[in-house]
């Protein structure tokens, strides 16, 4: 028998302050954590997708009817955990946090069940119910593997998929000795443990995994062990990853209007109502993720009371304040704190894997069997130091030694952390992403159309860096080009990019679309799309059309686009 006291008062301590979760600095929501109702962070929503098997019908753009039903997202987590559970949302809008909050009450769950004392400085809510109280729905084929799940507490492990090397098996082994050295378990102990149905298994991450091989190998885990192990995966796009044939899903929901404000307000309780009638209805735009929406308070509290025009600035802008004012009293030396911006975006560019080799730079190949669909955003550490070092050399004097040091100056002060395993990560992907489009602001105009679009818009982990870097692009003709060669490679990529561009020059990026040869239904859809205010009119206009189709389609874009 297994003594499970140690490992789970140690998740209890460490993860009690869940909520700081979405906090990605020690710095962010210092001051005004106080005023932010924890309420509004238990009260976040997912959305249950069903496919209805329906006949089809002859549609020019034939979508599948979904039956839908919206929860709170434990609770769904809850719900569906038994027959395996998958969780997408956009990056920052709660998916790890809520693994977090799960392996949190489950481990208070199972001591209350087992009447072992909680530690004395964990939260003071009262247990959560058990996630199998509801019947299980389709937990294998025999009877005694579904009535297993039901009822018992389970020992809850996180499963980080960022610090996948070699199997899920060695990250579940080395999150139990994480939490407590002395566990008498090994791999063959953990499979065993599985097979009984005796963990529940949170595995954050599904598109962060590095290879195709490890998404083969992680497909294969959850099929070997589905009959018995109760699993939730998370996800932030199915095109990186896929489904792993998972049935069930849920996408988590932006937050609501009520909940923006409320957060607003608790955050900035002087000037919240300010900040809110300035967004107007852009509030959709920056504020739909609670890790958004808390960057934005914090630069519009520290920027004088201005938002920036475009998700590109407030993320410069943040790491701007974060440099030169939340940062004066670190005792760092002038030489290095100059360098932290350029270091970071490239320890961001290299992870994405932005060197290409026929541009006759000096590559430095992280991992050459991972493939250009693919990066990275956990690194050990000795890679991150070689990194450094390749970089600085013929730059500094003693490149090695100044590497060394400004990364330590870096994991201690800035907005790259140790996480498991000894490996280096950015504090959200968000940030991750953000360096990789102020190193991409560099490179963009020195690349040809092929380049461009073959090396970069054709990948899927570039759409979020040349959104944010199209927001920061001061080129109109770049822009423009960049719009216009994202359209001929991918329709609905360059209609999103089309509304990332700067205001001033988003008719001309919007005509681009409209003047597609395209039927109506398709462009309407690709306009929506934009989420550009230069689509309002045309979209008002077609409310009117004398197809029902036509209105029928241009009737589910002015929400989104704030009309």
């Amino acid at each position: 028998m297994i003594d499970w006291k140690t490992y789970l008062e140690s998740i209890c301590r460490r993860y009690d302050r869940w909520w700081d979760s979405y906090t990605i600095t020690d710095v962010v929501g210092k001051n005004h954590d106080k005023h932010v109702p924890k309420s509004l962070l238990f009260d976040l929503q997912a959305e249950t997708i069903k496919l209805e098997a329906i006949k089809p019908e002859p549609k020019l753009l034939p979508e599948a009817r979904e039956e839908r039903e919206v929860l709170n997202v434990l609770e769904g987590l809850r719900k569906y955990a038994a027959e395996h559970v998958l969780l997408i949302g956009r990056p920052g809008s709660g998916k790890s946090t809520a693994l977090v909050r799960s392996l949190l009450e489950e481990s208070k769950s199972y001591l209350t069940s087992r009447s072992l004392a909680l530690p004395g400085n964990t939260d003071s809510e009262a247990p959560p119910p058990d996630y199998h109280e509801a019947e299980p729905r389709n937990v294998g084929s025999q009877p005694e593997a579904r009535n297993q799940l039901v009822g018992n507490s389970r020992i809850p492990v996180l499963v980080e998929l960022r610090y996948y090397e070699t199997s899920t098996l060695d990250l579940i082994t080395a999150f139990l000795h994480r939490h407590d050295p002395s566990l008498p378990i090994d791999n063959e102990t953990v499979k065993k443990l599985l097979r009984q149905g005796n963990c529940l298994l949170l595995i954050d991450g599904v598109n962060e995994l590095p290879s195709q091989e490890a998404q083969r190998n992680l497909q294969k885990f959850r099929q070997d062990y589905q009959q018995t192990t109760p699993m939730i995966f998370t996800t932030r796009d199915l095109g990186v990853g896929g489904d792993l044939g998972i049935t069930k899903k849920l996408e988590m929901q932006p937050l609501t209007e009520t909940q923006m404000g409320e957060f607003v307000r608790g955050y900035l309780p002087k000037n919240g109502e300010q900040m809110l009638q300035q967004l107007g209805g852009r509030l959709r735009e920056f504020g739909e993720t609670p890790l958004l929406l808390m960057m934005l308070c914090s630069v519009f509290a520290s920027n004088g009371n201005q938002i920036p025009p475009n998700l590109g600035s407030v993320f410069r802008r943040f790491t701007e304040i974060y440099d030169g004012k939340l940062k004066q009293d670190i005792p760092v030396t002038d030489e290095s704190r100059r360098w932290w911006k350029r270091l970071l975006q490239h320890l961001a560019w290299t992870m994405m894997g932005g060197n290409v080799p026929r541009r006759g730079e000096r590559l430095f190949a992280l991992n050459p069997s991972i493939p250009p669909t693919e990066f990275l955003v956990a690194i050990p550490r000795h890679q991150a130091e070689e990194i450094f070092t390749a970089y600085l050399e013929g730059k500094v004097n003693c490149a090695a030694d100044c590497a060394i040091k400004w990364l330590d100056d870096l994991l201690k002060h800035h907005l790259i952390q140790i996480g498991a395993e000894n490996k280096i990560e950015f504090r959200h992907q968000l940030i991750q992403e953000y360096y990789v489009a102020e190193r991409f602001l560099q490179e963009v105009g020195k690349l040809n159309d092929e380049e461009l679009q073959w090396d970069y818009l054709n990948y899927l982990k570039w759409t979020e860096p040349t959104a944010l870097m199209l927001g920061l692009l001061d080129d109109e003709g770049l822009a423009l080009r960049v719009v216009r060669l994202a359209l001929q490679l991918d329709w609905q990529l360059g209609a999103r990019l089309v509304g990332e561009v700067k205001l001033e020059w988003q008719k001309q990026t919007f005509d681009l679309v409209e003047s597609l040869n395209f039927p109506l239904l398709l462009k309407i859809k690709l306009q929506g799309q934009t989420k550009s205010n230069i689509a309002i009119p045309g979209l008002i206009q077609l409310l009117e059309h004398e197809d029902s189709s036509v209105r029928s389609e241009a009737d589910k874009y002015p929400g989104e686009n704030q009309i």
